[in-house]
C-alpha cells in the first residue's frame, strides 16, 4: 500500500538536464540567421556576451556580409579590453566625448560613436582627410569623414587587431621594416607577400601577416576537446592580403585576439536584472500585481528592476534598452526607459523580449523573457519574479515562474544544479553573478525560456562605489533553516539537519542491539518505512518527536511528477535533477494537482 509522504526536506531528486540552458542568452535565440551548428557559435557567444556584436535591424548576424570601418573599430577597441560599444559604453567614454563631432558622418546615435571618437583621439584608427569622398559617395568640403560603410582588407585587420591585443606592436613592425631595408629579410611569406614593394619600399604589413601566419591559439573545451585556432592561414599559397573581410572572418580573428589579450574573463553580466510585466491596468508607481499572461490581450506595461548598479546611476531613458523581436518575422523594435507604459504589440507571433541596462560606471545586464501573443502555437508566455536579486551569500532566492497552466517548470540556476515546480528557492553559497533559466514546456512540447541575473556579493570585495538600495545585509551568524548550523558552515541551510552531518537530515543506518552505530549516533526503534519496530542509527542530539513516520517535521514541499510503472498512471513525468550528498532517493508518484508526493518504497540516502 501506498505511504503519503507530507513530505519533507529531501533535497531535489537526481538526474542531469541538459546543460544547453545555462550561462548567457544563446545567440540562436538572439539572431535570427544563427543556428546551433554554426560553426563559430561559441566564438559568437562570447562576443555578444561581452556586448561586442548584436543584431542589425532585421535580427540577424549577416556572417557572409563584408564587415563595414565602425564595426571594425569598435570591436577591435573592445579587443583592448575598452567597454565602449553602446549600450555598454564606460562613462569614462561618454564624459570625454559626449557633444563632440569628430567626423561629420559619425552621429552620437552610432553604436560605435565613442569607440571612433577614442581611436581618433589616440591615433589607433585615423580619419581620412578633408573633402575624403567615402565608398559610397559621402563627402563635405573641408571636413574630415570617418566613412563609417567603408569595407575593411585582411591586412588592416590584422595589423590593427595585432597592436589592440598587444600580440605584435608598432615597434616590432618597425624593426622588421628596418631588417628589410637592411636586406636582412628577403623571404617571401606567401606567393602574393614579399618583404618589398615594386619600388623597393618595404611593405608596411609585412611584419604583421608573418606574426600572423606563425599565431595559434589552443584552448580546451568543457567537454575536453582541444580547439587549435591559427590567427592567419594560407589558401592555395596566397594571403590575399587586399581582399574585403567579411564579418564572420573578422569574428574568428577578433576571438583569438581577445582571448590573447584576457578580456575573455569580463562579463556582460555585472547587474543583478529582472523586469516585471504588467497588465494596461497598471499604473508607474503603483503596487500592481505581475501579469498571469494568461488573456490574450496585446498591451502590458514593463518595469525594470535593477539592483546593485554603480553610485553613479543609471542614465534616463537611454540606460534603459527594450528590444521586443518577433521570432517569425524577425522585426524588432526597440524602446527606452524604466517604465514602459502601454506597450502595444502591433503583430501576433512569438516575442523575445530583452532588457539591456547600463549604468554610468559602465557595468551591464541584460535579460529576456518570451510573450506569445495571439500566438500560443509555436510558443509560451513565460517570465520570472525572483527576490532577492542580490546580497551576500549564501543568498536564499524565492523563484516564482509565471507561464499558462499546464506546463512544466525547468530552472537552471548556472551553479551546475536545477530544478522543477512554478515556485522554488534556491541558495547560493558562493559570490558570482548568475544567469538564472527557466525553461517551461507543455504537452505538445512547444517550450520558451526566460531569464534572470542574481548577483551574489562577497563580504570582503569593496562596495564603497556601489548602490546597495535593498540589498540584504550579511549576518555571519545567520541559521536559515533552524538547525543551529550556521549558513557559511552549513551544506544544506534551507533544510534542517545535523551538525554532524554538515548541516544535512540524516535518515538512520539500520543497526544490531549492540548499538554499533558511529560516534555520535545512538541506536533507536523507529523504522522509516513501516512504523515497526527496528533497530537504526539517529544522531544523539536528533529530535524525538515523529510524526506519521517523518524522519524529520517538514518546512518545504517537493512539487513534481515522477515516473510510474504501473496503472493507474494518468499523473506523471520524468524528474531531471542535479544530486547532492545530502539528498535522497526514492520511488514515487503524485496526487493529480502535482502537490503531494506517495513514495512506494525505501528512501536511499545519498553519501
Amino acid at each position: 500500500m501506498l505511504k503519503k509522504i507530507l513530505l519533507i526536506i529531501l533535497g531535489y531528486l537526481l538526474i542531469a538536464i541538459p546543460q544547453s540552458l545555462a550561462a548567457s542568452i544563446p545567440v540562436d535565440q538572439v539572431f535570427s540567421d544563427i543556428w546551433t551548428d554554426y560553426k563559430y557559435y561559441d566564438e559568437l557567444q562570447t562576443l555578444y556576451d561581452r556586448g561586442m556584436v548584436f543584431p542589425d535591424s532585421e535580427g540577424r548576424f549577416n556572417p557572409l556580409k563584408l564587415l563595414n570601418r565602425d564595426e571594425f573599430v569598435g570591436i577591435s577597441l573592445e579587443v583592448v579590453c575598452k567597454k565602449c560599444i553602446q549600450p555598454n559604453t564606460n562613462f569614462s567614454f561618454i564624459e570625454a566625448y559626449q557633444w563632440t563631432t569628430p567626423f561629420f558622418d559619425v552621429l552620437e546615435t552610432n553604436p560605435y560613436f565613442y569607440c571612433i571618437a577614442d581611436a581618433d583621439a589616440n591615433d589607433t584608427v585615423r580619419g581620412y582627410d578633408a573633402g575624403y569622398v567615402c565608398e559610397d559617395g559621402s563627402s563635405r568640403a573641408n571636413e574630415r569623414p570617418f566613412c563609417v560603410n567603408n569595407k575593411i582588407t585582411l591586412e588592416e585587420a590584422i595589423a590593427v587587431i595585432l597592436r589592440n591585443s598587444g600580440i605584435f606592436s608598432i615597434a616590432d613592425n618597425q624593426a622588421v621594416m628596418n631588417d628589410i631595408l637592411a636586406g636582412r629579410i628577403t623571404e617571401n611569406i606567401a606567393e602574393d607577400v614579399a618583404p618589398k614593394n615594386l619600388d623597393g619600399s618595404p611593405y608596411t604589413f609585412y611584419g604583421y601577416l608573418r606574426e600572423a601566419l606563425t599565431y595559434t591559439l589552443r584552448e580546451v573545451t568543457p567537454s575536453g576537446e582541444e580547439k587549435v585556432y591559427q590567427l592567419l592561414e594560407l589558401k592555395d599559397g596566397k594571403i590575399r592580403p587586399k581582399k574585403q573581410v567579411t564579418k564572420e572572418e573578422f569574428l574568428r580573428i577578433a576571438y583569438i585576439a581577445l582571448k590573447a589579450n584576457s578580456c575573455i574573463e569580463v562579463s556582460k553580466n555585472s547587474l543583478s536584472l529582472d523586469f516585471h510585466i504588467f497588465d494596461a491596468s497598471c499604473s508607474e508607481g503603483s503596487n500592481c500585481s505581475e501579469s498571469p499572461l494568461t488573456s490574450d490581450q496585446k498591451i502590458y506595461d514593463f518595469w525594470a528592476q535593477i539592483q546593485g548598479f554603480c553610485s553613479q546611476w543609471i542614465d534616463e531613458p537611454n540606460g534603459y534598452i527594450w528590444r521586443f523581436i518577433n521570432e517569425q518575422t524577425g522585426d524588432e523594435i526597440k524602446k527606452y526607459g524604466k517604465y514602459l507604459d502601454n506597450y502595444e504589440f502591433l503583430e501576433n507571433g512569438v516575442w523575445k523580449v530583452f532588457l539591456r541596462v547600463v549604468d554610468r560606471c559602465g557595468n551591464t545586464a541584460e535579460v529576456m523573457h518570451t510573450m506569445a501573443i495571439g500566438d500560443w502555437v509555436n510558443g509560451l508566455d513565460v517570465s520570472i519574479e525572483a527576490d532577492p536579486l542580490i546580497g551576500y551569500g549564501p543568498l536564499f532566492v524565492d523563484f516564482e515562474g509565471i507561464s499558462p497552466e499546464g506546463t512544466s517548470y525547468i530552472w537552471d540556476f548556472w551553479d551546475d544544479t536545477t530544478g522543477f515546480g512554478r515556485s522554488i528557492s534556491h541558495v547560493y553559497r558562493i559570490p558570482w553573478l548568475y544567469e538564472v533559466t527557466l525553461r517551461v514546456q507543455d504537452a505538445n512540447n512547444h517550450f520558451s525560456d526566460a531569464t534572470v541575473v542574481i548577483n551574489v556579493l562577497d563580504t570582503g570585495i569593496d562596495t564603497s562605489g556601489i548602490n546597495l538600495d535593498g540589498v540584504q545585509s550579511f549576518d555571519a551568524n545567520r541559521d536559515t533553516d533552524g538547525d543551529d548550523v550556521r549558513d557559511s558552515d552549513d551544506i544544506c541551510p534551507d533544510i534542517p539537519g545535523e551538525a554532524i552531518n554538515n548541516g544535512c537530515p540524516v535518515f538512520g543506518d539500520r543497526c544490531g542491539s549492540d548499538c554499533s552505530c558511529p560516534r555520535g549516533y545512538t541506536c533507536s526503534t523507529t523504522d522509516i518505512n513501516n512504523c515497526s519496530t527496528v533497530w537504526i542509527c539517529r544522531p544523539v542530539s536528533f529530535a524525538t518527536s515523529i510524526d506519521s513516520c517523518l524522519i524529520w517535521e517538514s518546512k518545504a514541499i517537493i512539487y513534481g511528477n515522477a515516473s510510474c510503472n504501473q496503472c493507474p498512471c494518468n499523473n506523471f513525468l520524468d524528474f531531471l535533477s542535479a544530486i547532492r550528498r545530502c539528498d535522497y532517493l526514492f520511488p514515487a508518484i503524485t496526487s493529480p494537482d502535482a502537490t503531494e508526493i506517495y513514495s512506494r518504497g525505501d528512501l536511499y540516502k545519498v553519501y
